[in-house]
């Protein structure tokens, strides 16, 4: 009998969300099929025919958590904050909620993930959504003359690489959000006021 649209969905969803606490705990590279066939109490063979293999059930997991980052980062971009204020917020938001990602973080740190290949397919695909986004809060200030930007595209890769940057500290540290917090406000007041004594 052949499985409904709805129900093949759904237990796509139940294999990712199982996965993604097996991936929690062992990693990417020690996680087996097996592993992830014997949490969900079904054979291997039928993990099959949800997903292609253990790649591709770890790039749903990693999409449905980088989605939770989307839904949180449109709220601040649909919001009436000014955009000094949507890049802090944003800025935070990211780092805060990267440092609960566990699975996401992997494929930020791990250059033995899969292949390196993939590995920068995945990093691409993210780096590349996040320039878009703090590119957005720059044109936006640029238009409402809270920012002086000549190059939106360099200055948005120029703070993303800025963030990437403090990703590994963040993740190995026991760092509190309240230390965290003025990490960030630090390197974005170096961005907005620069170093320089006027």
């Amino acid at each position: 009998m052949m499985e409904s649209k709805p129900e093949h969905q759904d237990m796509r969803e139940n294999i990712v969300r199982v996965a993604t606490e097996v991936f929690s705990r062992f990693g990417f590279k020690k996680t087996s099929m097996e592993d992830i066939a014997r949490a969900l109490r079904m054979g291997k063979s039928s993990i099959y025919y949800y997903f292609k293999g253990k790649e591709e059930i770890f790039q749903a997991v990693v999409d449905k958590e980088a989605n939770l980052l989307r839904v949180k980062v449109k709220e601040i971009l649909d919001s009436s904050l000014e955009a000094k204020e949507k890049l802090r917020s944003y800025v935070k938001l990211r780092m805060d909620v990267i440092k609960h990602l566990s699975n996401y973080m992997e494929i930020l740190k791990n250059d033995d993930l899969m292949n390196l290949e993939l590995t920068e397919k995945f990093r691409k695909k993210y780096d590349d959504e996040e320039i878009t986004i703090v590119r957005q809060i720059l044109e936006e200030g640029n238009k409402k003359g809270t920012f002086i930007i000549k190059d939106l595209n360099l200055s948005a890769l120029a703070i993303v690489t800025a963030m990437k940057g403090l990703e590994i500290p963040l993740v190995t540290s026991t760092m509190g959000v309240e230390s965290l917090n003025m990490v960030i406000d630090d390197m974005l007041d170096i961005l907005f006021y620069g170093i320089v004594k006027r």
